[in-house]
């Protein structure tokens, strides 16, 4: 059972009983309050006939004692029993227990209750006997030649039945509040739980895939803080799925790539050993072939080192020294120029820079990899550009004036494998993973790294050390 049903169930449950106690409540109240009045109009008309037959008689018996008492009280109890006969009460009037008039229907005495009453009544008394129907007020009527007793005897089947209609008619009542409850009651849940359905529906979809799926609920209440949360969360799942799918899928394209890169000098490895197989091979095939298993050998060994070293970067946590920037950038110079001078280019280099904290050995090498990918785009005779200066922030900044790259290209140059031009990488030994090792000592360092190139007009590198614990 949902939420909002046990919730439509309880509170509808809990007004139900609360309303019909209340009406019966009130109900009971109009009751009693009716049977005291309808009790106290009863007996003022049992004293008011009491005191007028006693008057009566009396002046009659005055007036003419020839004439018998009981024919006297006859005579005067049937003109009060004609009268009150039309509002529904009776008469009874007794004299040594027996009684000597009577007007009352016969099913007011089906089990001689009023022979009970009267043996028990002493002077006035009301009581209630087949209280389904009348109510009784027996008394004694003082008289000089005998005791006479009244009895009033009122039907209260009118008053019965208007107690009846009021409860029917509270019943009605009850019935249409509690069908009218019942239904504010219901769309007032449905509104208020639309938010908690919206939550559920959203989280059915994001389960389903849809991890934008977001949320809109209107109000400060707790639903809306919730819904809030919710989204929260739905972001930061998105965001988590989308870091695991690039994740997955550079993996993946790493996973390509080095079994691209593998198969090249593997199958010129296989074919060159079959080739030293053969007997009649010239000895200076033989010098070739083993001089070229040594080169693809050699790549793949540097490939190998490549790998290890992102795999340990990944997770390195380095120590941060203070690094003379001057002294970082000549042993840049001299550990490039061997291999610069093989290729007739010239490095240029400038320092403005005063000091600088990182791990100096991590920051040769990423500048080392940036002057050996700017020689690899630049033509024989060209100049390349090394610099340490400050703009905000410390910078170390390889500059080329060679082919440069397109937009598209920066975005991936950093991703392992990725070269700009295949043949020409691959012909100088490269695979693609030097950018890949800059940009992680970068990040190690707090620092970014920043691509501006042009086709034909070069490519300018910097690492910008934005964080404060670069500077000391």
């Amino acid at each position: 059972m949902k939420f909002w049903q046990k919730t439509f169930i309880v509170t509808l449950t809990v007004f139900i009983v609360s309303i019909n106690i209340c009406l019966y409540l009130v109900a009971k109240y109009y009751y009693t309050q009716d049977m005291k009045r309808d009790a106290d109009r009863a007996l003022g008309e049992f004293h008011f006939i009491s005191r007028n037959i006693y008057q009566t008689l009396d002046s009659m018996y005055f007036r003419d004692q020839t004439i018998p008492v009981p024919d006297y009280m006859q005579n005067v109890m049937r003109s009060y029993a004609e009268y009150y006969a039309k509002q529904h009460v009776y008469l009874q009037l007794w004299n040594a227990g027996k009684p000597i008039f009577s007007n009352t229907p016969p099913e007011a005495d089906s089990e001689g209750s009023i022979q009970h009453l009267m043996e028990d009544a002493d002077g006035s008394s009301i009581q209630m006997i087949n209280d389904v129907n009348y109510l009784f007020i027996a008394g004694s009527v003082s008289e000089r030649d005998g005791r006479y007793a009244l009895v009033y005897v009122r039907d209260k089947s009118e008053l019965y039945e208007e107690q009846s209609q009021l409860t029917r008619y509270l019943i009605i009542v009850s019935i249409f509040m509690e069908i009218a409850l019942a239904l504010v009651l219901l769309l007032l849940l449905r509104k208020l739980t639309s938010p908690v359905r919206a939550l559920q529906q959203a989280a059915h979809e994001i389960a389903g895939g849809v991890y934008d799926r977001r949320i809109m609920v209107k109000g400060r209440d707790e639903f809306q803080e919730l819904a809030a949360s919710f989204n929260q969360m739905a972001g930061s799942i998105q965001e988590k799925i989308n870091e695991l799918d690039r994740t997955a899928q550079n993996k993946q394209r790493l996973v390509d790539n080095l079994a691209h890169e593998l198969r090249t000098p593997l199958t010129a490895i296989r074919g060159y050993a079959e080739y030293l197989q053969n007997a009649s091979a010239r000895e200076q095939d033989r010098i070739k072939a083993a001089n070229y298993i040594l080169s693809e050998t050699d790549r793949m060994q540097n490939l190998a080192f490549k790998l290890l070293d992102l795999a340990l970067l990944s997770n390195s946590v380095i120590d941060m020294h203070s690094v003379a920037p001057q002294q970082l950038l000549e042993s840049v110079r001299q550990a490039t120029e061997p291999k610069l001078q093989e290729r007739d280019i010239r490095l240029n280099v400038s320092c403005t820079l005063r000091e600088l904290s990182g791990d100096a050995v991590l920051l040769q090498s990423l500048l080392i990899n940036l002057i050996d990918n700017a020689a690899k785009a630049s033509a024989p005779g060209a100049a390349l550009r090394l610099s340490a200066y400050e703009e905000a922030a410390p910078i170390l900044e390889v500059q080329d004036f060679g082919c440069g790259m397109e937009e598209e290209q920066i975005a991936l140059v950093c991703e392992p494998f990725y070269r700009v031009d295949q043949a020409r990488t691959r012909h100088a030994g490269g695979a693609g993973l030097g950018l890949a090792l800059c940009r992680q000592i970068a990040t190690l360092h707090g620092a970014e790294l920043t691509i501006h190139s042009r086709p034909g007009a070069g490519t300018t590198v910097r690492i910008v050390f934005y964080n404060s614990i670069t500077t000391p």
